[in-house]
């Protein structure tokens, strides 16, 4: 290891010493949102203590036998762009490091990067969404796909509402866990069936629709399941459902003590691991 007192102390001038040892940069500011704008780093040891939700930093020119270090001090996660667009970190496009842990990159040639990240840093559900719908949600005819809504968010990090309100939208790659519940009332009449599914980027999922029956006038029940699924940056998903019945409808009610109140659609979205 090249510790630069000891550098200095054999009779190396400092400019000579930063290029053996490097020079570090605290407090540096991640920007951007793709490789194009991403800040550039031009220093060896680098620390990031600001970084927005999809915010990144850019490598110096790959050059084979190149060691950096960023360490990310932010509450948010933060991306790592090779500074080519033909060169590749780990064999991806950029390298994401988690809040509160760093990354030691080496250039293992001219146009690839490997790198090793501290102890948890490639945890994932780290990114998440909770969202639900206040207003009832009614089908205007039978045997017809309708895309559930949402008008509300409770917590989200890198997971939101986008539009229409039925798109819930992934800033980060992974894979992700997504339940729902759908308060469903049948409001005269006797038995209906719903049907739910689950879409991606507009395309029905193969083997996702369930169905549940709805017995008798006034009768409720509660739909609610789980899927995973594999999603890429800037995929969106849509909760969809059918009925065979106008009567049958997703239902809000407001709070009655002691009863909070019931949305008619609830869907959270937790990333289970990074991809």
């Amino acid at each position: 290891m090249t510790i630069p007192s000891r550098v200095l102390a054999s009779g190396v001038n400092s400019m000579s010493t930063v290029a053996i040892c490097g020079d570090g940069g605290f407090g540096l500011s991640a920007t951007g949102t793709t490789q194009s704008d991403a800040y550039q780093i031009n220093r060896v040891h680098n620390d990031v203590s600001t970084c927005a939700v999809g915010a990144g930093v850019k490598l110096p020119i790959t050059e084979e036998g190149e060691v950096i270090y960023i360490a990310n001090s932010s509450g948010n996660s933060l991306k790592v762009y090779p500074y080519e667009s033909t060169t590749v970190i780990d064999g991806g496009s950029y390298l994401t490091v988690n809040p509160g842990y760093s990354a030691l990159l080496f250039a293992v040639t001219r146009t690839a990067w490997r790198a090793l990240l501290g102890e948890g840093s490639p945890a994932a559900a780290t990114h998440y969404g909770s969202f639900y719908d206040t207003t009832d949600q009614k089908a205007t005819a039978i045997n017809t796909a309708y895309a559930v809504k949402f008008n509300s968010t409770d917590i989200s990090n890198g997971v939101s509402i986008g539009t229409p309100t039925s798109h819930v939208v992934v800033t980060y790659a992974g894979i992700y866990n997504i339940q729902f519940s759908l308060q469903l009332d049948k409001t005269a009449g006797s038995s209906a069936h719903a049907w739910v599914w689950l879409r991606k980027n507009g395309t029905d999922v193969p083997n996702s629709a369930g169905v549940v029956a709805c017995q008798g006038t006034d009768a409720e029940i509660l739909a609610a399941w789980n899927y995973f699924i594999t999603l890429a940056a800037g995929d969106y998903i849509e909760l969809m459902w059918s009925t065979d019945d106008t009567r049958l409808e997703l239902t809000a009610e407001p709070a009655t003590s002691p009863v909070p109140a019931i949305p008619s659609a609830i869907l959270t979205v937790a990333q289970v691991n990074s991809v």
